[in-house]
C-alpha cells in the first residue's frame, strides 16, 4: 500500500492541477495494468518508459465562492439534502470514472442529478467526450453533522472502477482503480437529518469485527522496505498499511471457497496521533457490521492499529474486487504534512 504522508511531489502536481481546473485534483497519467506493477509506489512515480499511458483524469468543484482574500469558503448545511455541483474531465480510458464521498472520514451514500436516482456508495460514470469538462451533481443527507460543527468533506474518484481481472488475460489491477481526492470544509447550520443508511450497504458484510493493537515488529517494517528502507523513524512521519488474508499479506488476488468465511486483516501504523476511519469495499459497496460502516483507529508510537473481520463466502460472488480506505480526520492537527486518503490496491477474491 503506498504511503499516506511525505509526498511533496504529489501535493505539488494537486497544486498545478488546481491552477489548470478548477477546484479539484491532480491530472494522473494512467498506465496499462500488468501483473508486474508495483502497488507500494507513488501512483505519480509510477511513469516508467515501457509504460502505455491511456489517459488522464481530473476533478473538482464548480461555482466556488471566494471570501475577500481570494481562498475558497467552506460548503453549508442548512437542512434537508446538500447538493454540489461537480466536474469531471478525462481522456482516453480514464473516462470510466466512479466517485466515494466521505463526511468526517465517514462512508457517504450519495444521488446524482435526478431525483430518482438510488443512493449508492458509488456511482459510476461513463463519460463521453475526451477532455470536456462534464458537470454533474452530489445529492445527499450528511451521515454525520451537528450544528456548529465544521467537518471536513473529501470526494475522490476511482480510475476504471469496471475493470475486473479474469485470470486468463491478467490477474491484477496494475494501476486502474487508484484514487485522487478532492475536499471542502462542511459547516452545519443545522443537524443533519436522521437517515436510515442502513439499506445502501452490504448487510452483513463484515462479522465479529474488532479493533486492536499490537507492538510494531522487524519482520513488518522489512516488508515494507520496498521502494525505500522502512525504519521507525520514519513512522513519525509517513504512514503505512497493508491487507491481509487468513493471516498473510496479499496482493492482485486470491482464491477463495465456495463456503465457510474469510478472516481478513487491516493494519496501519506510523505518525503517531493520527486518526482515520476505515471502509471495507466489496464490488465497490461499503460493507456494513453490527457496529456501522466506518471505523475509527488512532496510531500511537510503536504500535500498529488493527482491524480485524471475518467475510462470509457464500455471499461472494465468483469474481470480486475487495479493497479498504482509510481517511484521515485530523489533518488539522498537523499542518506541516501531506495528509490525504489512503487505499489499498484493489484484491480480486476468485474462485
Amino acid at each position: 500500500m503506498k504511503k499516506l504522508l511525505g509526498f511533496k511531489r504529489m501535493a505539488f502536481l494537486i497544486m498545478m492541477t488546481l491552477a489548470i481546473f478548477a477546484g479539484g485534483c491532480s491530472l494522473n497519467k494512467i498506465e496499462e495494468p500488468n501483473d508486474t506493477v508495483d502497488d507500494t509506489q507513488n501512483p505519480f512515480e509510477k511513469n516508467k518508459p515501457q509504460s502505455t499511458v491511456l489517459g488522464s483524469i481530473g476533478h473538482g468543484f464548480i461555482n466556488r465562492q471566494l471570501d475577500v482574500n481570494g481562498r475558497v469558503l467552506p460548503l453549508e448545511y442548512n437542512g434537508d439534502e446538500l447538493k454540489i455541483e461537480y466536474a469531471v474531465r478525462a481522456s482516453g480510458t480514464a473516462k470510466n470514472v466512479g466517485f466515494f464521498i466521505f463526511v468526517d472520514g465517514k462512508a457517504q451514500p450519495y444521488k446524482l442529478d435526478e431525483s430518482d436516482s438510488p443512493y449508492q456508495y458509488m456511482h459510476l460514470l461513463e463519460l463521453k467526450d475526451d477532455d470536456k469538462e462534464t458537470p454533474f451533481t452530489f445529492v445527499f443527507t450528511p451521515v454525520t453533522g451537528k450544528q456548529g460543527d465544521t467537518l471536513q468533506l473529501s470526494i475522490a474518484s476511482l480510475y476504471n472502477p469496471s475493470f475486473i481481472p479474469d485470470m486468463k488475460t491478467t490477474s491484477s489491477y496494475g494501476g486502474y482503480q487508484t484514487t485522487l481526492e478532492a475536499g471542502r470544509p462542511l459547516i452545519f447550520k443545522q443537524d443533519a437529518e436522521s437517515v436510515d443508511f442502513a439499506p445502501y450497504a452490504q448487510q452483513g458484510g463484515l462479522n465479529h469485527v474488532q479493533l486492536s493493537t499490537e507492538p510494531m515488529t522487524q519482520e513488518l517494517l522489512d516488508k515494507h522496505s520496498i521502494v525505500e528502507s522502512v525504519d521507525m523513524d520514519k513512522l513519525d512521519k509517513n504512514v503505512y498499511g497493508g491487507l491481509y488474508m487468513d493471516g498473510a499479506m496479499r496482493q492482485d488476488h486470491f482464491q477463495i471457497q465456495k463456503s465457510g468465511t474469510l478472516h481478513v486483516t487491516f493494519k496501519l501504523f506510523g505518525h503517531p496521533g493520527m486518526r482515520y476511519r476505515t471502509t471495507f469495499y466489496m464490488n465497490h459497496r461499503a460493507l456494513a457490521a453490527e457496529d456501522g460502516v466506518s471505523f475509527e483507529t488512532e496510531l500511537t508510537k510503536g504500535n500498529i492499529a488493527v482491524i480485524d473481520a471475518d467475510i462470509d463466502l457464500e455471499k461472494l460472488e465468483d469474481f470480486s474486487t475487495f479493497y479498504v480506505v482509510s481517511v484521515p480526520i485530523n489533518a488539522n492537527d498537523f499542518p506541516d504534512d501531506v495528509v490525504v486518503l489512503m487505499k489499498t490496491p484493489s484484491l480480486l477474491l476468485y474462485r
